[in-house]
């Protein structure tokens, strides 16, 4: 019993040993995978730095770090594009020009693709991949996987290089003779491996895995980011999309520091004393006296108010208007260059319009950027990660991002809606809404067979879902008989007036009634 207690004790402290690994690939206390690169501060700096971007790509993407805490346009900017997909998604077999059986295992085929896109967790992880790589202008993560759960670790942009593209997957490289002892643990294990056979001297010239024998391509489980398609040709490193905002920027940041200069000067005045001096100018006090008297004053003086004590004649001297009195429309200038740098309508973040109509234009804009640049990229990498799950069919299958804006969500699903009366998708118009493939199998299956939901959730009879014919006959309300209700009415039925042998003007049916 004793030995049992002991194994089970053993078996405890192994599995929180591991949950405790598993969990420092997203908390790092020591930061020690935090870029190492400072950000530049002169405006003068980044325009040499933008001259030669491949050189200093981890000191721009550095300086956007830094603007991005910095400056709310630019954060504002950034987030506004983060948060304008829905990151909503399904998944369709490719067929090919194969002949398959649709039915028979397919649904199982479904479930297992579902059930690893819920461990990738796309909708938390697709917006982190998308503003990191719009801050940095390339990411480099490695994935690490066990039974629990997915999770990812990136890498700082010093470390890594892009060495390829593989089926729009791009895929990197990592010098390990930056990497520390120090961050031996918190490394995955195929960059342990790595450092270990680099420290060891054992990389021979002939290991593929290797290049000038410190750059170590990482596997499969690595993938890096970027929007710059010559990213390869640049050596490997690419910078953000908004670099070119940075100048700006900073020169905002500068106009905005005029500002408070000239806030201070047109509040301060300066009270001049003068010291009694003889018919030859010479100060009649001793340098003593005339100190502790300055020093009085000074010390009954407002805030705002300066004392300068001399022979001259004393004065009241305002410094209003003394300051660039520009300096305000040097601002607004500024931050209409700052939009216009990130081709963005100032409009939507409370700029001045003529028309909503920009608005809407500026949105289907950035609506059409992302469709482009973001969404083929994670879906390479998803669609890769999706090939790897083994089918019982061996069907490959793809994820597709749905193409509609938070912002335009009411239009957007109402096109899928549309499609649907034309023979369109209705996993595509389930996703639109905000299903995910396993809520489609799991949810609406427990629904109907599980809950039998239609028999609970009965339509209430209204005017918008019975016609006029159920609503007379079955409106819900006992419909009062009429007296003699029991007496044959031969009648009964017939349109118009009642025939008679001896028709009148009132009694004669009218045949167009009928």
């Amino acid at each position: 019993m004793r030995g049992r207690r002991r194994t089970y004790e053993r078996n405890i402290a192994s599995i929180r040993r591991r949950n405790a690994e598993y969990a420092s690939v997203l908390a790092d206390p020591k930061s020690r995978f935090k870029p190492s690169t400072n950000a530049a501060t002169e405006k003068k700096n980044i325009k040499s730095y933008l001259q030669r971007p491949a050189d200093n790509f981890a000191t721009i993407a550095a300086t956007l770090r830094q603007a991005y805490l910095n400056s709310g346009i630019v954060s504002g900017v950034i987030d506004y594009y983060v948060a304008h997909p829905t990151y909503n998604y399904s998944i369709y077999p490719v067929l090919g020009n194969k002949q398959y059986a649709i039915a028979g295992n397919m649904q199982q085929d479904y479930i297992d693709m579902a059930y690893q896109l819920n461990m990738l967790n796309v909708n938390y992880w697709a917006p982190k991949f998308f503003k990191d790589t719009l801050i940095d202008g390339v990411t480099f993560y490695v994935k690490i996987e066990d039974s629990t759960g997915i999770a990812y670790m990136k890498l700082p942009p010093e470390w890594c290089r892009i060495s390829n593209l593989e089926n729009g997957v791009y895929r990197f490289r990592v010098d390990v003779s930056k990497l520390k002892q120090e961050q031996y643990d918190e490394l995955p294990n195929e960059l342990q491996q790595a450092f270990d056979k680099y420290h060891d001297n054992s990389i021979s010239d002939d290991d593929q895995d290797w290049y000038d024998r410190k750059w170590y391509m990482v596997s499969d489980d690595g993938f890096a980011f970027t929007f710059d398609h010559n990213a390869i040709n640049n050596g490997g490193v690419a910078i953000s999309p908004f670099a070119s905002v940075l100048a700006d920027s900073l020169s905002l940041d500068a106009a905005k520091d005029n500002i408070d200069i000239k806030d201070k000067l047109d509040t301060i005045r300066i009270i001049h004393s003068k010291l009694p001096t003889d018919s030859n100018g010479a100060p009649t006090l001793d340098l003593k006296t005339a100190r502790n008297f300055d020093d009085q004053m000074r010390s009954r003086l407002p805030d705002g108010v300066v004392s300068i004590t001399s022979p001259s004649s004393l004065d009241n001297v305002p410094l209003k208007g003394s300051g660039n009195e520009g300096v305000y429309d040097t601002v607004n200038n500024g931050l209409e260059q700052l939009f216009y740098d990130l081709g963005i309508s100032s409009s939507l973040f409370g700029g001045k319009t003529t028309s909503s109509n920009i608005v809407k234009e500026s949105v289907k804009k950035d609506s059409n950027w992302i469709y482009t640049n973001l969404f083929p990229m994670l879906e390479a990498y998803y669609n890769f990660e999706l090939s790897q799950v083994k089918t019982q069919n061996k069907i490959p299958w793809n994820l597709k991002f749905i193409r509609e804006s938070n912002f335009t969500l009411k239009e957007d699903i109402a096109n899928y809606k549309d499609q649907l009366s034309y023979g369109g998708s209705r996993l595509d118009y389930l996703a639109s809404v905000g299903f995910t493939p396993d809520q489609v199998i799991s949810q609406l299956s427990f629904e109907q067979q599980a809950l039998d939901i239609d028999s609970i959730m009965v339509v209430k009879p209204t005017s918008n879902t019975i016609s006029s014919k159920e609503a007379a006959n079955s409106s819900g309300k006992a419909t009062p008989k009429a007296p003699n209700s029991n007496i044959n009415n031969p009648n009964k039925g017939n349109v118009g007036r009642p025939e008679t042998d001896n028709p009148t003007d009132d009694t004669d049916r009218l045949n167009d009634a009928q």
